[in-house]
């Protein structure tokens, strides 16, 4: 019952953001300034471009050479910095399925649930690991492998997989069974590999307490 009502309230408020977002759009399309495309493409994208990188760099550094400290209660920033380091790839893993493989199928974006069901797999291994004695569980010397895992839960699956852009494609199909067929074969099958990955470690062995929980 908890796992229904988790998917009908995503699905439910997200469809109805998409629809007050598009309305609100249009009532404020008149008082809304505009950016002149020549100084958003020669200006604001290249700043762009130098500061992401830059950023990132600079999570990979701090990633190096973390500043937690594995005795004190700030262990935070670890998972942050992790994510950061992650972020961009799951960004480009699914920024190159969705533009190879979505006009393969037009009446199911085949890239979008590519992605969104790869990324539930690894967001399915790295609980797993997290929750297994000695690489993310239980041994405080296990922080930083947790940690690590956290980074790349949050940062990875949560740049690669999207709710966004699943609702916004869902509204967008021409006709409704196609919508159906698309929403429920994204939940099923993902739904289907957590319960191969997670339940046949918490039925053999059972789980243990993540250190960076």
């Amino acid at each position: 019952m908890a796992l229904v009502a988790v998917i009908l309230l995503t699905v439910s408020l997200s469809l109805s953001a998409l629809i007050f977002g598009a309305h609100l759009a249009l009532a404020l399309a008149q008082y809304t300034p505009t950016v002149p495309f020549a100084l958003t493409r020669r200006v604001l994208d290249r700043i762009i471009v130098v500061l992401g990188w830059g950023c990132w760099l600079g999570a990979v550094f701090l990633a190096i050479w973390p500043p937690d400290r594995h005795d004190g209660p700030d262990t935070w920033r670890g998972r942050a910095v992790f994510s950061c380091v992650f972020a961009p790839v799951g960004c480009f893993v699914r920024y190159y399925l969705s533009m190879y493989l979505n006009s393969r199928i037009p009446a199911f974006p085949l890239g979008t649930f590519t992605t969104n069901v790869f990324g539930t797999i690894i967001e399915g291994v790295c609980y797993d690991l997290q929750h297994v004695s000695g690489l993310g569980a239980v041994v405080p010397a296990a922080l930083t492998g947790c940690q690590v895992l956290q980074g790349v839960m949050d940062g990875f699956c949560g740049s690669a997989t999207t709710i966004s852009t699943w609702v916004v494609e869902m509204n967008g199909l021409s006709k409704r069974r196609h919508a159906y067929v698309y929403g429920l074969a994204s939940v099923v099958v993902s739904l289907c590999f957590l319960i191969v990955i997670m339940g046949s470690l918490l039925w053999t062995r059972g789980f243990a307490e993540a250190v960076c929980g």
